[in-house]
Protein backbone atom coordinates (compact mmCIF):
# COMPACT_ATOMS: atom_id res chain seq x y z
CA UNK A 1 0.00 0.00 0.00
CA UNK A 2 1.30 3.46 -0.82
CA UNK A 3 1.43 5.09 2.58
CA UNK A 4 2.01 8.50 1.03
CA UNK A 5 -1.64 8.89 0.11
CA UNK A 6 -3.11 7.64 3.38
CA UNK A 7 -4.59 10.55 5.32
CA UNK A 8 -2.89 9.94 8.65
CA UNK A 9 -5.03 12.51 10.45
CA UNK A 10 -8.20 10.61 9.57
CA UNK A 11 -6.60 7.26 10.36
CA UNK A 12 -5.71 8.58 13.83
CA UNK A 13 -9.36 9.56 14.33
CA UNK A 14 -10.45 6.02 13.49
CA UNK A 15 -7.89 4.62 15.93
CA UNK A 16 -9.49 6.65 18.72
CA UNK A 17 -13.01 5.64 17.66
CA UNK A 18 -12.10 1.93 17.55
CA UNK A 19 -10.35 2.14 20.91
CA UNK A 20 -13.41 3.75 22.49
CA UNK A 21 -15.76 1.16 20.97
CA UNK A 22 -17.74 3.79 19.07
CA UNK A 23 -17.09 2.58 15.52
CA UNK A 24 -20.19 3.05 13.36
CA UNK A 25 -21.20 0.61 10.63
CA UNK A 26 -21.07 2.97 7.62
CA UNK A 27 -18.96 5.96 6.61
CA UNK A 28 -18.93 8.19 3.53
CA UNK A 29 -15.45 9.48 2.69
CA UNK A 30 -15.90 12.83 0.92
CA UNK A 31 -13.13 14.82 -0.76
CA UNK A 32 -11.44 15.83 -4.01
CA UNK A 33 -10.06 13.15 -6.31
CA UNK A 34 -6.73 11.62 -5.38
CA UNK A 35 -6.71 12.77 -1.77
CA UNK A 36 -6.20 9.23 -0.48
CA UNK A 37 -9.79 8.18 0.24
CA UNK A 38 -9.44 4.59 -1.00
CA UNK A 39 -6.01 4.03 0.53
CA UNK A 40 -7.25 5.43 3.84
CA UNK A 41 -10.27 3.12 3.67
CA UNK A 42 -7.89 0.17 3.19
CA UNK A 43 -5.87 1.33 6.20
CA UNK A 44 -9.08 1.43 8.25
CA UNK A 45 -9.81 -2.13 7.08
CA UNK A 46 -6.34 -3.09 8.30
CA UNK A 47 -6.93 -1.27 11.57
CA UNK A 48 -10.06 -3.24 12.46
CA UNK A 49 -8.48 -6.55 11.48
CA UNK A 50 -4.81 -6.16 12.46
CA UNK A 51 -3.37 -9.07 14.46
CA UNK A 52 -0.71 -6.98 16.19
CA UNK A 53 -1.06 -6.07 19.85
CA UNK A 54 0.60 -2.68 19.31
CA UNK A 55 0.93 -0.06 16.57
CA UNK A 56 -2.24 -1.00 14.70
CA UNK A 57 -2.41 -1.24 11.77
CA UNK A 58 1.04 -2.77 11.76
CA UNK A 59 1.22 -3.44 8.01
CA UNK A 60 3.23 -6.60 8.71
CA UNK A 61 0.80 -9.22 9.99
CA UNK A 62 -0.96 -11.67 7.66
CA UNK A 63 -4.24 -9.74 7.76
CA UNK A 64 -2.61 -6.39 6.97
CA UNK A 65 -0.59 -7.85 4.12
CA UNK A 66 -3.59 -9.60 2.58
CA UNK A 67 -5.63 -6.40 2.70
CA UNK A 68 -2.78 -4.38 1.18
CA UNK A 69 -2.45 -6.83 -1.70
CA UNK A 70 -6.25 -7.06 -2.22
CA UNK A 71 -6.23 -10.76 -1.33
CA UNK A 72 -8.28 -10.76 1.86
CA UNK A 73 -11.53 -12.74 1.42
CA UNK A 74 -13.46 -10.54 3.85
CA UNK A 75 -12.38 -7.13 2.50
CA UNK A 76 -14.15 -6.36 -0.76
CA UNK A 77 -13.69 -3.34 -3.02
CA UNK A 78 -16.49 -2.39 -5.41
CA UNK A 79 -15.61 -0.24 -8.39
CA UNK A 80 -16.54 0.23 -12.01
CA UNK A 81 -16.11 -2.98 -13.94
CA UNK A 82 -14.08 -2.92 -17.16
CA UNK A 83 -15.67 -0.82 -19.92
CA UNK A 84 -18.62 0.06 -17.66
CA UNK A 85 -19.71 3.62 -16.86
CA UNK A 86 -21.79 2.77 -13.78
CA UNK A 87 -21.86 0.40 -10.80
CA UNK A 88 -24.79 -1.88 -11.50
CA UNK A 89 -27.40 -3.33 -9.18
CA UNK A 90 -26.08 -6.87 -9.81
CA UNK A 91 -22.71 -5.89 -8.32
CA UNK A 92 -24.32 -4.52 -5.17
CA UNK A 93 -26.68 -7.49 -4.78
CA UNK A 94 -23.77 -9.89 -5.07
CA UNK A 95 -21.86 -8.01 -2.40
CA UNK A 96 -24.84 -7.86 -0.06
CA UNK A 97 -25.07 -11.65 -0.31
CA UNK A 98 -21.40 -11.90 0.64
CA UNK A 99 -21.93 -9.62 3.62
CA UNK A 100 -24.58 -11.97 4.98
CA UNK A 101 -22.12 -14.87 5.06
CA UNK A 102 -19.93 -15.63 8.07
CA UNK A 103 -16.45 -14.12 7.79
CA UNK A 104 -13.72 -16.48 6.60
CA UNK A 105 -10.88 -14.88 8.54
CA UNK A 106 -11.64 -11.32 9.59
CA UNK A 107 -12.93 -9.99 12.87
CA UNK A 108 -14.75 -7.34 10.85
CA UNK A 109 -15.87 -7.73 7.25
CA UNK A 110 -15.21 -4.55 5.25
CA UNK A 111 -16.96 -3.38 2.11
CA UNK A 112 -15.40 -0.46 0.23
CA UNK A 113 -17.39 1.17 -2.59
CA UNK A 114 -15.14 3.47 -4.60
CA UNK A 115 -16.74 6.53 -6.21
CA UNK A 116 -20.18 5.67 -4.85
CA UNK A 117 -21.74 8.35 -7.06
CA UNK A 118 -21.27 5.89 -9.95
CA UNK A 119 -23.94 3.58 -8.54
CA UNK A 120 -27.15 3.53 -10.54
CA UNK A 121 -30.26 4.62 -8.66
CA UNK A 122 -31.35 0.98 -8.51
CA UNK A 123 -27.95 -0.10 -7.16
CA UNK A 124 -27.96 2.64 -4.52
CA UNK A 125 -31.50 1.81 -3.45
CA UNK A 126 -30.59 -1.86 -3.10
CA UNK A 127 -27.90 -0.86 -0.61
CA UNK A 128 -30.25 1.12 1.65
CA UNK A 129 -31.62 -1.80 3.67
CA UNK A 130 -28.10 -3.05 4.37
CA UNK A 131 -27.10 0.44 5.53
CA UNK A 132 -30.13 0.52 7.83
CA UNK A 133 -29.75 -3.04 9.12
CA UNK A 134 -26.09 -4.00 8.73
CA UNK A 135 -24.86 -7.52 9.17
CA UNK A 136 -23.02 -8.30 12.39
CA UNK A 137 -19.33 -7.25 12.51
CA UNK A 138 -19.54 -5.45 9.18
CA UNK A 139 -18.07 -2.07 8.20
CA UNK A 140 -19.04 -0.22 5.01
CA UNK A 141 -16.82 2.54 3.64
CA UNK A 142 -18.04 4.55 0.64
CA UNK A 143 -15.89 7.14 -1.15
CA UNK A 144 -16.99 10.04 -3.33
CA UNK A 145 -15.61 13.25 -4.82
CA UNK A 146 -19.11 14.57 -5.61
CA UNK A 147 -21.30 14.00 -2.56
CA UNK A 148 -24.26 15.82 -4.15
CA UNK A 149 -24.36 13.12 -6.84
CA UNK A 150 -25.24 10.50 -4.22
CA UNK A 151 -28.78 9.81 -3.06
CA UNK A 152 -29.78 11.78 0.04
CA UNK A 153 -30.86 8.47 1.57
CA UNK A 154 -27.33 7.11 1.15
CA UNK A 155 -25.69 10.17 2.68
CA UNK A 156 -28.10 10.29 5.61
CA UNK A 157 -27.31 6.70 6.59
CA UNK A 158 -23.53 7.23 6.66
CA UNK A 159 -21.22 9.18 8.93
CA UNK A 160 -19.49 11.72 6.67
CA UNK A 161 -15.71 11.96 6.87
CA UNK A 162 -14.25 14.91 4.98
CA UNK A 163 -10.89 14.79 3.21
CA UNK A 164 -9.09 18.05 2.49
CA UNK A 165 -6.27 18.98 0.10
CA UNK A 166 -2.79 18.71 1.56
CA UNK A 167 -1.08 21.88 2.76
CA UNK A 168 2.20 22.94 1.18
CA UNK A 169 4.17 21.86 4.25
CA UNK A 170 2.43 18.48 4.50
CA UNK A 171 2.89 17.79 0.79
CA UNK A 172 6.57 18.77 0.90
CA UNK A 173 7.22 16.50 3.88
CA UNK A 174 5.26 13.56 2.48
CA UNK A 175 6.89 13.73 -0.96
CA UNK A 176 10.36 14.59 0.32
CA UNK A 177 10.83 17.32 -2.26
CA UNK A 178 12.04 20.93 -2.31
CA UNK A 179 9.88 23.84 -1.16
CA UNK A 180 9.83 25.21 -4.73
CA UNK A 181 8.59 21.93 -6.22
CA UNK A 182 6.06 21.45 -3.42
CA UNK A 183 4.72 24.99 -3.95
CA UNK A 184 4.14 24.32 -7.64
CA UNK A 185 2.56 20.90 -7.09
CA UNK A 186 0.28 22.22 -4.34
CA UNK A 187 -1.06 24.91 -6.65
CA UNK A 188 -1.17 22.80 -9.81
CA UNK A 189 -3.01 19.84 -8.25
CA UNK A 190 -5.02 21.79 -5.66
CA UNK A 191 -3.19 19.87 -2.95
CA UNK A 192 -4.06 16.38 -4.21
CA UNK A 193 -1.37 14.14 -2.75
CA UNK A 194 -1.93 11.23 -5.15
CA UNK A 195 -1.78 13.38 -8.27
CA UNK A 196 1.27 15.24 -6.96
CA UNK A 197 3.07 11.95 -6.34
CA UNK A 198 2.16 10.74 -9.85
CA UNK A 199 3.48 13.94 -11.46
CA UNK A 200 6.68 13.85 -9.43
CA UNK A 201 7.30 10.19 -10.26
CA UNK A 202 6.89 10.95 -13.97
CA UNK A 203 9.37 13.86 -14.14
CA UNK A 204 6.63 16.42 -14.61
CA UNK A 205 8.84 19.28 -13.42
CA UNK A 206 11.20 18.66 -16.33
CA UNK A 207 8.24 18.42 -18.70
CA UNK A 208 6.82 21.66 -17.30
CA UNK A 209 10.09 23.50 -17.96
CA UNK A 210 10.13 22.24 -21.56
CA UNK A 211 6.57 23.44 -22.13
CA UNK A 212 7.29 26.89 -20.70
CA UNK A 213 10.49 27.19 -22.76
CA UNK A 214 8.47 26.38 -25.88
CA UNK A 215 5.99 29.16 -25.18
CA UNK A 216 8.78 31.69 -24.71
CA UNK A 217 10.67 30.78 -27.87
CA UNK A 218 9.91 33.24 -30.68
CA UNK A 219 9.64 30.65 -33.44
CA UNK A 220 9.47 26.93 -32.73
CA UNK A 221 7.32 24.93 -35.13
CA UNK A 222 8.36 21.62 -33.58
CA UNK A 223 6.92 22.79 -30.24
CA UNK A 224 3.62 23.79 -31.86
CA UNK A 225 3.34 20.46 -33.66
CA UNK A 226 4.07 18.56 -30.46
CA UNK A 227 1.53 20.25 -28.20
CA UNK A 228 -1.25 20.46 -30.83
CA UNK A 229 -0.94 16.82 -31.89
CA UNK A 230 -2.97 15.57 -28.95
CA UNK A 231 -5.92 17.36 -27.32
CA UNK A 232 -4.96 16.38 -23.76
CA UNK A 233 -1.37 17.52 -24.32
CA UNK A 234 -2.71 20.85 -25.55
CA UNK A 235 -4.90 21.27 -22.47
CA UNK A 236 -2.00 20.42 -20.20
CA UNK A 237 0.21 22.99 -21.94
CA UNK A 238 -2.47 25.66 -21.48
CA UNK A 239 -2.86 24.75 -17.80
CA UNK A 240 0.88 25.10 -17.27
CA UNK A 241 1.03 28.41 -19.15
CA UNK A 242 -1.93 29.79 -17.17
CA UNK A 243 0.08 29.27 -13.98
CA UNK A 244 2.86 31.40 -15.46
CA UNK A 245 0.47 34.19 -16.48
CA UNK A 246 -1.06 34.11 -12.99
CA UNK A 247 2.40 34.47 -11.47
CA UNK A 248 3.22 37.38 -13.78
CA UNK A 249 0.07 39.23 -12.73
CA UNK A 250 0.82 38.57 -9.05
CA UNK A 251 4.43 39.73 -9.42
CA UNK A 252 3.30 42.87 -11.22
CA UNK A 253 0.81 43.46 -8.39
CA UNK A 254 3.59 43.42 -5.79
CA UNK A 255 3.54 39.81 -4.54
CA UNK A 256 6.98 38.60 -3.40
CA UNK A 257 8.83 36.34 -5.83
CA UNK A 258 9.14 33.50 -3.29
CA UNK A 259 5.32 33.37 -2.99
CA UNK A 260 4.85 32.57 -6.68
CA UNK A 261 3.77 29.15 -7.89
CA UNK A 262 6.61 28.84 -10.44
CA UNK A 263 9.57 30.16 -8.47
CA UNK A 264 11.90 28.10 -10.67
CA UNK A 265 10.72 30.09 -13.71
CA UNK A 266 11.28 33.56 -12.26
CA UNK A 267 13.16 34.90 -15.29
CA UNK A 268 10.31 34.01 -17.63
CA UNK A 269 7.74 35.42 -15.20
CA UNK A 270 9.66 38.69 -14.89
CA UNK A 271 9.78 38.97 -18.67
CA UNK A 272 6.05 38.42 -18.94
CA UNK A 273 5.40 40.91 -16.13
CA UNK A 274 6.89 43.68 -18.31
CA UNK A 275 3.63 43.62 -20.24
CA UNK A 276 0.91 45.98 -19.13
CA UNK A 277 -2.09 44.64 -17.25
CA UNK A 278 -4.10 45.20 -20.44
CA UNK A 279 -1.68 43.08 -22.45
CA UNK A 280 -1.71 40.34 -19.82
CA UNK A 281 -5.51 40.42 -19.95
CA UNK A 282 -5.33 39.97 -23.74
CA UNK A 283 -3.06 36.96 -23.26
CA UNK A 284 -5.55 35.44 -20.81
CA UNK A 285 -8.35 36.03 -23.31
CA UNK A 286 -6.34 34.22 -25.98
CA UNK A 287 -5.75 31.28 -23.62
CA UNK A 288 -9.51 31.03 -23.03
CA UNK A 289 -10.20 31.23 -26.77
CA UNK A 290 -7.65 28.48 -27.44
CA UNK A 291 -9.25 26.26 -24.80
CA UNK A 292 -12.68 26.82 -26.38
CA UNK A 293 -11.33 25.69 -29.74
CA UNK A 294 -9.97 22.54 -28.11
CA UNK A 295 -13.30 21.84 -26.41
CA UNK A 296 -15.04 22.19 -29.77
CA UNK A 297 -12.52 19.77 -31.33
CA UNK A 298 -11.33 22.43 -33.78
CA UNK A 299 -7.75 22.93 -34.99
CA UNK A 300 -6.08 25.01 -32.29
CA UNK A 301 -2.66 25.40 -33.92
CA UNK A 302 -3.40 28.93 -35.19
CA UNK A 303 -4.76 29.93 -31.78
CA UNK A 304 -1.56 28.67 -30.12
CA UNK A 305 0.51 30.64 -32.67
CA UNK A 306 -1.40 33.83 -31.86
CA UNK A 307 -0.97 33.17 -28.14
CA UNK A 308 2.80 32.86 -28.50
CA UNK A 309 2.92 36.03 -30.61
CA UNK A 310 1.12 37.96 -27.88
CA UNK A 311 3.79 36.89 -25.40
CA UNK A 312 6.37 38.66 -27.56
CA UNK A 313 4.41 41.95 -27.82
CA UNK A 314 6.30 44.93 -26.43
Amino acid sequence: MNQVVVDQRILERFKRVVKSGRLAHAYLFVGPKETGKTQTALSVAQLVNCDSDVDQPCGRCVACQKIASANHPDVVIVDLEKDEAVIKIEQIRHLIERLQLRAYEARTKVLIIRNAENMTTQAANSLLKTLEEPALNTLMLLTTSTPEANLDTIRSRCHVVKFFPASLGHLQQALGTSAETARFLTGYTDGCMGQSRHLLDNDFMVHKSEIIAGFFTASNEDFLKKITKDKEDSKEALHIFLSIVRDAILLKSGVAADELMNVDQLRQIQGLARHSFEELSAILTQVIKTKELLDENLNAKMAFSILRQRIWLN
